[in-house]
């Protein structure tokens, strides 16, 4: 009718896929030593470090690394430049919530376990140095077993819907037929149990409001997890 308006849009997103992360604040690609999108954590330093992470970097930041990426002020070679920078290596055009999907949660998480199942069926724990043979063994009776009672055809390249099927009760019960340590199958139920307790929380938008029992339990039970993996496992 006439009057001023004033309209300010924000807009929000968390589900992002990693490699549009990258694109958008400026990251290597996945490939990059620089493994992370949410903080300056290497790949060697994320394969020794499974409990304490933290959300460092962030749209801001990038900006500024991004700047120093580009003027070079101290004069550093491009190895000593790339360091500095953790990874930022285009301009930063658009901020994302730091945030991981749940879909590639899922994915990665089946990624790790798959190869956990097949070392307990082999029980690797046992070996020093396993051939090529026998893993692909190990891999073949996992296979036939998650076929034969999940109806579960063997794939290539993980997905998501081999993935959720992959992480369920009905299927790490299948796994531990072919256990022969009843100490391992043991183990090997508690890590799958903390995992069930902990999805709400990460497949959940409001776990406030959807889980609040897993909520209160996440960080001693995602402690646990890690500290089951890292011994036990």
């Amino acid at each position: 009718g006439g009057m001023q308006r004033s309209l300010r849009f924000f807009f929000r997103g968390t589900g992002y896929d990693e490699k549009m992360v990258r694109e958008l604040e400026g990251l290597e690609a996945s490939g990059s030593t620089y493994v992370c999108t949410l903080c300056d954590s290497t790949r060697a330093e994320a394969s020794k470090n499974m409990v304490l992470h933290s959300i460092t970097r962030s749209h801001c930041e990038n900006l500024e690394r991004y700047e120093i990426w580009r003027k070079n002020p101290f004069s550093e070679s491009a190895d000593e430049l790339r360091d500095r920078v953790k990874g930022v290596s285009a301009k930063p055009f658009m901020e994302t919530q730091p945030t991981l999907d749940a879909l590639h949660c899922d994915i990665g998480n089946a990624t790790e376990f798959y190869k956990i199942f097949q070392d307990e069926i082999g029980e690797v724990f046992l070996k020093s140095n396993p051939s090529r043979e026998e893993r692909r063994r190990w891999r073949s009776a996992l296979d036939k077993q998650l076929r034969k009672k999940l109806k579960l055809k063997p794939v290539m390249r993980m997905n998501g819907n081999f993935a959720r099927r992959l992480m369920t009760r009905e299927a790490v019960e299948a796994v531990c037929e072919l256990v022969p340590s009843e100490e391992r199958r043991e183990a090997l139920l508690k890590l799958m149990d903390l995992y069930f307790q902990m999805k709400p929380v990460w497949r959940s938008s409001f776990p406030a409001r959807d889980c609040p029992d897993q909520l209160c339990r996440y960080s001693y039970n995602s402690q646990q997890f890690a500290d089951l993996l890292s011994t036990t496992f």
